[in-house]
């Protein structure tokens, strides 16, 4: 499977080989969260100095990203940052005037969203963008812990109401769990507790919970081959297992990001594909759902990871439809496995929610 970056009339995704039969619907930034915390999908990081993503979206040339990220932290260096700040703001005005005349639709236009640096860019975002706020879905929050996110929620909150009631449009969170306070066991459930309580005031603007996969390996040192996934490693497994259990009640988590990819020199190389596949396979089976991309390359595994297959959509579709209080357990539509309507609900629920944003293949 390979993509076609060409321009496909704002297309936002295409396949080769994969039989889509229910096609998924359309979105925006202003969608509910219900659908914007599916539609995160692969989450694709680029340094906020790029100055040419405003031309590349208003062309049609980027229509394969959904949600992307201008990165303030790890891809700039600290001399880089002002500049960093000034590249958004004049990215984010290209597209908002793009809009605005009618070039583009807000249909058209990914999900952006900032990655800060520090507590007072949230701010520094505000006062910079002005009424061109309204074209960015929200912030990820970088080293997010019990000694961070109360700064973080309480300028977050500031900024998210002066918003909303200004522009009636709604700001998102995505706070970035990676540092060694949460790898630590002796100190990670007080932080993952602490930060889960923290969260409740604003839960209805946390889009996404991100985990750092490369952050957590290195402090001891490791770093994974392209034939194993971020699960092989026990004491990661043990960290990512538990941020699963604290947060996966009430928030889509998000899986680490997969640090190979498509060699332009050498593009028939695909190892790296292959074992991104395989984490992909593991994320799902964690209950991680989406993935934190470092290149374009990563984009459509990722996207076609998402696709629901067809026996699935039709059980989950079962299961909704269930009367519970007649029947308790039914066999599936492809009559050789068990739904139980109580069971089974909140599988049923986010596979019709991917569904929805990624469409449907035949199995």
């Amino acid at each position: 499977m390979r993509y076609d970056y060409s321009n496909k009339g704002r297309t936002r995704h295409h396949y080769e080989n994969v039989n889509i039969v229910v096609k998924a619907e359309e979105w925006n930034k202003n969608s509910p969260k219900e659908v914007l915390q599916y539609a995160v999908g692969g989450l694709l990081y680029m340094p906020a100095s790029n100055t040419k993503i405003a031309q590349k979206i208003i062309s049609g040339e980027y229509s394969f990203i959904k949600s992307m990220v201008l990165d303030l932290e790890d891809s700039l260096g600290d001399d880089l940052v002002g500049f960093g700040q000034r590249a958004i703001q004049t990215t984010i005005r290209e597209i908002g005037k793009a809009v605005e005349d009618g070039v583009i639709t807000i249909n058209d236009v990914p999900l952006i969203f900032v990655r800060v640096r520090e507590q007072k860019h949230i701010q520094d975002t505000y006062d910079m963008l002005k009424d061109d706020i309204q074209y960015i879905t929200g912030f990820n929050i970088p080293k997010f812990d019990k000694t961070t996110c109360d700064g973080y929620i309480n300028t977050f909150k500031e900024v998210a109401n002066k918003v909303y009631d200004k522009y009636r449009t709604k700001l998102y969170i995505m706070p970035i769990i990676e540092n060694k306070n949460t790898m630590y066991r002796q100190l990670r459930m007080d932080n993952l507790l602490y930060m889960n309580d923290k969260l409740r005031d604003i839960a209805d603007n946390v889009l996404n919970i991100r985990v750092g996969g490369a952050d957590f390996c290195q402090v001891y040192g490791i770093r994974r081959s392209m034939n194993d996934d971020i699960y092989d490693i026990g004491v990661v497994r043990s960290v990512l297992n538990d941020i699963v259990n604290v947060f996966g009640k009430n928030y889509i988590v998000s899986g680490p990001v997969w640090e190979y990819f498509e060699n332009g020199e050498h593009p028939e190389d695909r190892r790296w594909a292959e074992g991104l596949k395989k984490e992909l396979y593991a994320d799902k089976l964690n209950a991680f759902i989406g993935k934190t991309s470092i290149h374009p390359s990563q984009l459509p595994i990722i996207h076609q990871s998402l696709i629901v297959d067809k026996m699935d959509y039709e059980d989950a579709m079962s299961i909704l439809g269930m009367n519970t209080n007649t029947t308790g357990v039914k066999k599936s539509v492809g009559g050789n496995r068990m739904n139980e309507a109580k069971t089974h609900i909140n599988w049923a629920r986010k596979t019709i929610g991917l569904a929805k944003v990624y469409g449907v293949k035949e199995g």
